[in-house]
């Protein structure tokens, strides 16, 4: 921008130069008109300095601002610098001290098979029962099973925050259908790594319906409320699942498996994120 303006400032002056009745005073004004124009300098600021000493202004603000942009550019590149830096040192360190647990290794307890994609939160187990049952299991890795709420109590002088001391609880689900899949049972169930609790049942019919009709999924019966079923009823429906293996080893390892599957989802954010901000 600089240079623009000195070269139309420079043009500006050369007929007034060889002009055999230009005024210094009019060579002056001409020149600081046409910095003013160009966003050299400022007529009001400058008031009588030469063109001379407009342009050696300019120049000496010009820098200025470069200075403070390579400045602002700097700190920019040391902040991620040091994100990249940090982030390769955290990654380093859970890798070098997660250990899988022998549970995860050995694998799903027989003969449930376990369904799950790189990068993807939910993992799915699957097994067949009987002649005609399907049972698929469905949890997410990025549930927090001690995101429980807090309660509060208020007395005569404060409010006192308490927190709840309820178990972690990780919810899953199991799903039984029969034959090609028109009817089923939705178990809403909670495992904190050693039982199974039941907290819903729902019985599904989608013979007149896509699987994935969300409609009609929203207006069926939810089901009653499980805690009020006659305490018979509610041990029956726990041996049903216990019988096609919903069981407390199965529990153990939905807990052990959901802490190493958001440990792989955590490293694998970690190295995003480090080679996103980092050198390309």
């Amino acid at each position: 921008m600089f240079r623009s303006a000195l070269r139309r400032a420079c043009n500006a002056l050369q007929p007034l130069a060889t002009g055999a009745r230009a005024s210094a005073a009019c060579v002056e004004r001409r020149a600081l008109a046409t910095l003013c124009a160009s966003g050299g300098a400022d007529l009001a600021a400058v008031g009588r300095a030469s063109p001379v000493a407009a342009v050696q202004a300019a120049l000496r603000r010009d820098i200025h601002f470069s200075s403070l942009l390579r400045d602002d550019a700097a700190d920019g590149d040391d902040a991620a610098k040091g994100l990249y830096q940090v982030l390769g040192e955290e990654l380093e360190h859970e890798r070098s001290t997660y250990v899988p647990s022998e549970i995860v290794a050995a694998g799903p307890p027989a003969p449930f098979e376990l369904i799950e994609a790189d990068g993807d939160c939910e993992i799915t187990l699957v097994r067949t029962y009987g002649d005609d049952e399907e049972i698929s299991i469905t949890f997410n890795a990025a549930e927090d099973p001690y995101d429980e709420d807090d309660f509060s109590v208020t007395t005569e002088d404060s409010t006192v925050e308490i927190e709840d001391d309820e178990e972690a609880a990780l919810h899953f689900i199991v799903n039984v259908s029969k034959g090609d899949g028109g009817e089923m049972l939705e178990f809403s169930c909670a495992t904190d790594g050693e039982t199974v609790e039941v907290r819903n049942v729902r019985y599904e019919s989608l013979a007149d319906a896509e699987e994935d009709d969300a409609d009609l999924l929203a207006a069926s019966y939810p089901g009653p409320n499980y805690d009020e079923l006659d305490e018979a009823v509610q041990e029956e429906f726990h041996r049903y699942l216990e019988a096609r293996g919903v069981d407390h080893v199965l529990a153990n390892y939905i807990a052990e498996l959901h802490v190493h599957k958001e440990q792989e989802l955590y490293t694998d954010w970690i190295s995003k994120v480090r080679g996103f901000v980092g050198p390309k």
